[in-house]
């Protein structure tokens, strides 16, 4: 890799076709994805332009000369589709709410917009971070963004926890629901214990649970590491992607919470379409189609690309 700012650095106008921002993008993934999209009716640039080119601080993917493959562009083209899915899913479950559209309770529709807002911009920040290089604030929000991957599955599954949740009106109501429901693998016991129920063994002794502790171990080390024996800090643009752990995990975990959402409420896709039909105009009718796209593509997510969260597999499902 070079030591000057790579090509890919340059922010492609706004008009641009989406490839341009990830150069050395596969073109059998992208022709893949919109077949895809085309299949359901959908247009692929102009949704890609609304829901990522617009993102705050937008930033394509570096242009590296020496890379020998894709997986690295690859991998972010894939983040950027579970980033859409979120935002076209915050503007369902807000439209859900609005509208009181039956199948959720008016609590459950209200937390799950909140958490997804709150994924929106957690997932928008991870995506500037690794990609210019800063990768330990980075690993911090992948794992705030499975708690609240967990926190989202949990209102899905415990209308009345959704309840609780509604009635927190202060910093400290708030602490302590999440310390006594979501906190210290709460949660994930809750959703581990539902997807039991439909033929998914997540339980403590499983190779998924297992992998799942050494990824949130490793995440950790970002928050609770020794700061005194923290490497260089300097931020080189050939830092970018060399550790792309937290874009992996928090891809991986926006497929499982897409996918692990149909099979704990297997009408959703209905109720999406309805919220769909409500806000025509908003990201909401790329709900229901852009569900079965990622449920299509969690194989793509099957090979590693990092030396450490990958090092160990995820377990196929």
């Amino acid at each position: 890799m070079t030591e000057t700012l790579p090509p890919g650095s340059v922010t492609p106008l706004c008009s641009g076709p989406p490839e341009l921002s990830y150069p050395g993008l596969s073109p059998q993934l992208l022709a893949r994805v919109k077949q895809l999209w085309s299949a359901r009716g959908l247009d692929f640039d102009p949704c890609w332009r609304a829901g990522i080119r617009s993102l705050p601080g937008f930033h394509p993917v570096p242009r590296f000369d020496s890379s020998t493959n894709s997986a690295a562009v690859d991998l972010v083209f894939l983040f950027d589709q579970a980033m859409l899915w979120i935002r076209a899913m915050h503007a369902a479950t807000a439209t859900g709410h609005a509208h009181g559209v039956a199948g959720l309770t008016p609590d459950q529709w209200h937390g799950l917009a909140g958490i997804t807002a709150r994924l929106t911009e957690q997932l928008s920040a991870l995506r500037l971070l690794a990609l210019t290089g800063l990768p330990m604030p980075a690993m911090q929000i992948a794992r705030a963004i499975s708690e609240d991957v967990d926190m989202a599955l949990v209102l899905l599954i415990r209308p009345k926890l959704a309840q609780r949740f509604a009635l927190c009106r202060s910093a400290e109501d708030t602490n302590d629901f999440w310390r006594r429901h979501i906190a210290g693998g709460r949660a994930f016991k809750a959703i581990a214990e539902k997807l039991y129920g439909v033929g998914i063994d997540h339980s403590a002794d499983t190779d998924y649970a297992k992998w799942r502790r050494s990824v949130l171990t490793t995440l950790s080390t970002a928050v609770h590491s020794n700061i005194l024996s923290a490497a260089d800090t300097g931020h080189s643009p050939n830092k970018a992607l060399l550790n792309d752990d937290s874009i992996y995990f928090a891809t991986y975990r926006v497929h499982e919470l897409c996918a692990y959402a149909q099979l704990v409420t297997p009408d959703l896709t209905d109720w999406q379409r309805r919220t769909g039909e409500l806000a025509p105009d908003s990201f909401a009718p790329l709900a229901a189609p852009l569900s079965a796209i990622l449920i299509n593509q969690i194989q793509s997510l099957s090979s590693p690309v990092s030396p450490r969260i990958r090092s160990a597999q995820a377990p196929r499902h």
